[in-house]
């Protein structure tokens, strides 16, 4: 490409030649021929391809500018990440495909810069969330410390207060596992180890981390499969959302009651479903229960943070699927669907 001074030399060159053509030639003419008339017309001829030269120069100049001027637009719409034309559409040029791109650019930008501001805003969510879920038991913490502390204190009462300790210790340690498993979920530092392997050894890995907790209650769990069910999944984390939705019906279940666990086959997706006997949720909390720290205001006397559902849902929809909830006469039906 040429430099700016280069060209303008070209430009001065070509101009000193027109000119001097334009008043060479018909004198040459003129010396040649002796002829008065043709040199005139020779000159009037050059003459007007000078100055056609000249307008065409000038608007070769104006285009170039409007161009660049336009460009310049299409560098600030790029800047302020909008989705303006520049260039017509409709016209199959090079500047028309180059302002495609730099919409379909700013268009990932401006889609980068959503993802960014909502993770931003997950993570002063999620900090505010861990300091309002630390602060009762902390307080509780230097609470029943103090009371040890005091002097004369009965044995009895001691023993009451180290064991209060101990359960808000459990609960501080039981409440950080499940924030670092949250927080690894959001920030995506979560790496899948997807793998095309048994649904139902994953189920049964579940299974197995609860029936400590359904034996306390005499809660029976009721497996049913179609069958062996293969799909892709992570079966460490799928254990996890599977186990989260055990562990709320039984959590909330009744002495000697039922679960039914069931993996049900179909040829687009499998299903995973944990139907208990408890309570049907009510219709204004379905669309709440799912996120973070929600408990049901007839469900705070039990045990929990509200932390299991919302990991379910998480993990499901980080290996593509989704999760729903349905109600019946018996209770809940908490389903799990993956793609196959």
């Amino acid at each position: 490409m040429l430099e700016k001074n280069s060209f303008e030399k070209m430009v001065r060159f070509l101009a000193v030649l027109s000119v001097a053509i334009t008043v060479v030639f018909p004198l040459l003419i003129f010396f040649v021929a002796f002829n008065l008339r043709a040199c005139l017309l020779c000159f009037a001829g050059c003459l007007i391809l000078c100055m056609a030269e000249y307008l065409l120069y000038r608007a070769e100049d104006a285009y170039i500018t409007g161009i660049v001027l336009k460009l310049s637009s299409l560098v600030d719409i790029l800047m302020e990440l909008e989705e303006k034309e520049v260039f017509p559409e409709n016209e199959d040029t090079a500047l028309s495909k180059l302002q495609n791109k730099v919409i379909k650019l700013s268009r990932i930008l401006k889609h980068k810069n959503k993802e960014a501001e909502q993770g931003q805003e997950n993570i002063k969510s999620l900090v505010s969330d861990i300091a309002h879920q630390l602060k009762t038991p902390i307080s509780n913490l230097t609470m029943y410390s103090e009371f040890i502390k005091k002097d004369g204190l009965e044995d009895e009462k001691r023993r009451e207060y180290i064991e209060i300790i101990c359960l808000t210790v459990k609960r501080l340690n039981f409440l950080t596992e499940n924030m670092i498993k949250i927080s690894r979920l959001e920030s995506g530092l979560i790496q899948l180890n997807m793998q095309k392997q048994s649904l139902n050894e994953t189920v049964l890995k579940a299974v197995k981390n609860i029936y400590p907790k359904a034996k306390q209650k005499n809660t029976e769990i009721i497996y049913q499969e179609d069958g062996r069910v293969r799909i892709c999944h992570d079966r460490n984390w799928m254990a996890e959302a599977v186990y989260n939705l055990l562990d709320n019906a039984v959590k909330y279940a009744d002495r000697d009651s039922k679960i039914i666990l069931s993996i049900k086959d179909s040829a687009l997706f499998a299903e995973i479903s944990v139907e208990d006997e408890n309570a049907p949720i009510p219709e204004e909390e379905r669309a709440k229960i799912f996120t973070r720290f929600y408990r049901g205001k007839d469900r705070r006397t039990e045990e929990g943070i509200g932390i299991g559902l919302y990991l379910s849902r998480e993990i499901t929809l980080k290996q593509g699927g989704y999760i729903r909830l349905r109600t019946s006469a018996k209770g809940n039906i908490f389903s799990i669907v993956m793609r196959k």
